[in-house]
């Protein structure tokens, strides 16, 4: 895709929504009243301040108590290290989904409210998680600042299995690092 329309496809949303978003107030305040309406978009901008205020809080709140009881365990277990990380990432993607929900739910309009209501609901925010990680991990497989790493990480195994790893090479030393193993003779 060219450039010009990289951009006109980049900037689409921007100019899409806010056009929907006056379309579906003009559809809701010819049915309603004008006086409705604007009562429910205050109450979209109330609620999502609460969500903000309230939700955002808790969430906080339960990965300060995650971060606690690591400290407090102290565990060495790589098993239980992974699922307290597994367990505290979920907490951070909740926190920024949830903060996300009362963002969409603080602008006016009524698709943002939908939109902003998946996100913070309980039973949809896993969803809306995976979707934006899905997202978010095809993004960065697709970057070429971050493709030929994740690539070069990577070794196929002839049973199928993919070691992942961290490839070093021996000529690009910084002089922080420790000093190569003596290598064996033959």
């Amino acid at each position: 895709m060219s450039t010009p329309l990289r951009r006109a496809a980049t900037l689409l949303p921007f100019v899409a929504l806010p056009l929907a978003e006056i379309y579906v107030i003009g559809l809701v305040g010819s049915e309603i009243g004008a006086g409705r309406t604007f009562l429910l978009i205050l109450a979209g901008v109330a609620l999502g301040s609460l969500v903000i205020r309230y939700e955002g809080r808790r969430v906080l709140t339960r990965l300060r108590e995650l971060g606690e009881q690591a400290q407090r365990e102290s565990q060495s277990d790589p098993t239980v290290l992974a699922a307290q990380g597994k367990e505290a990432t979920k907490a951070a993607a909740d926190a920024g989904v949830v903060i996300l929900g009362g963002i969409l739910l603080i602008i006016p309009g009524f698709i943002t409210d939908a939109l902003g209501l998946l996100c913070v609901l309980p039973f949809t925010r896993p969803l809306i998680r995976r979707l934006i990680g899905t997202v978010v991990a095809a993004k960065v497989a697709n970057s070429p600042r971050f493709s030929g790493a994740v690539r070069d990480a990577r070794i196929h195994r002839p049973d199928g299995k993919i070691v992942r790893g961290e490839v070093i090479d021996p000529d690009e030393r910084r002089d922080d690092d420790p000093p190569a193993p003596p290598r064996e003779l033959p």
